[in-house]
């Protein structure tokens, strides 16, 4: 199947629309039936439960096209501010059972195995969080946390109204916290689970990054979060074959015994949908969803599109390629060394590539002499 190339442009990260995306990024997502969507017992526990709110708030924010209705956003909220809940007393509860309780003294196993328990307020959870468990939050994240704490209390007990109840604030601080809530459960969550619970919170969050990069809001703040990683790495950052941001960085292999060994000794990350690629599936990744080369051949020793870079010994340079540093002038960019190249010429009979000012002894040619 060849993919349509996905088209640079050049607003800037943080004003991206999700609704401008093109269709290619669109392929990624497919809806997976879950099992708790089968029938039987409902049976939740901590961070299973956290997750299955992201889940929904990810399914109800995310349209193929136009923006999320009114009642999309109530439930988005509500499900937000309870998966949030949930999620940061999942990790205290991990620090020890007792600290979930609003008098950790007065706590005991029965209250909190059969739910009658009195447990700590969110302001409670992330003073604890951070006092004891030593997480830290950035100011505007303790903000957002905070609004969405009240605007749920509101939508609850009575309505919302006033400027709260506008799209745009209910937007951004739902898009604030889930930038927040992913990176908690990658660094703070999945770490501390053992198997099976792991791989079954694994899956969920596939199925949460999966719609991330649908909702509009949640792309402008993580591209605007990421802005300080992304910014001195530019020239080595190209578009992710997976969610269409511009946040794939290629590292470029170091020096070193394990040097020629880029299938698996070093990894090709996006920082916007934590997509992780080794240097050969990154090259034709890139090259099969981005510039539309497909190959079927099992082997990567040259598909369409794919040279042996000129400076390193590896066959994953990829011409055409555009970087985050200048993403209107395409350049031929190896995906092993991270180099750019924009002097190279191609011999029309041997195919491989070179600079312009090398003198270039093609071996078809010796050999019609």
């Amino acid at each position: 199947m060849t993919h349509p190339p996905i088209q640079a442009d050049d607003s800037d990260d943080s004003e991206r629309s999700a609704d401008d995306m093109p269709r290619v990024v669109r392929r990624s997502f497919i809806r997976r039936v879950r099992d708790v969507e089968f029938a039987g017992d409902a049976h939740f526990p901590p961070v299973a439960n956290g997750l299955d709110y992201l889940v929904s708030v990810v399914e109800l924010l995310q349209r193929e096209e136009g923006a999320a209705s009114a009642r999309d956003l109530k439930y988005a909220v509500l499900h937000l501010a309870a998966g949030a809940e949930v999620l940061l007393k999942s990790r205290l509860h991990m620090e020890h059972w007792s600290l979930v309780f609003t008098d950790p003294g007065a706590a005991t196993r029965t209250a909190l195995e059969d739910g009658s328990l009195s447990s700590c307020t969110p302001e409670q959870t992330r003073k604890r969080l951070k006092n004891i468990v030593g997480i830290t939050f950035a100011s505007h994240e303790e903000q957002a946390l905070k609004d969405l704490a009240s605007s749920r209390n509101a939508l609850q007990h009575w309505g919302l109204i006033g400027d709260q109840a506008r799209a745009a604030v209910v937007a951004s601080t739902t898009a604030t916290v889930l930038n927040f809530l992913v990176s908690f459960v990658d660094h703070h969550l999945l770490p501390e689970l053992k198997e099976p619970e792991r791989s079954a919170a694994e899956l969920e969050m596939e199925h949460v990054r999966d719609g991330l990069h649908y909702i509009e809001e949640y792309v402008r703040e993580r591209m605007k979060d990421l802005a300080p990683r992304l910014g001195p790495v530019r020239p080595m950052t190209v578009q992710c074959p997976l969610c269409g941001q511009w946040a794939l960085v290629v590292p470029g292999f170091k020096d070193g015994p394990d040097a020629d060994r880029i299938d698996d000794t070093y990894n090709v990350e996006c920082l916007f949908c934590s997509a992780s690629f080794n240097a050969v599936e990154a090259a034709h990744e890139y090259n099969a969803a981005i510039l539309g080369c497909y190959s079927e051949a099992e082997e990567y020793d040259g598909p369409e599109g794919i040279y042996t870079c000129p400076l390193c010994p590896h066959g994953l340079l990829i011409r055409g390629v555009s970087t985050a540093a200048d993403r209107e002038r395409p350049v031929d960019f190896c995906f092993a060394c991270a180099t750019s190249f924009d002097n190279l010429q191609k011999c029309q009979r041997c195919g491989t590539v070179q600079p312009a000012e090398e003198e270039h002894r093609c071996p078809f040619a010796r050999s019609l002499l």
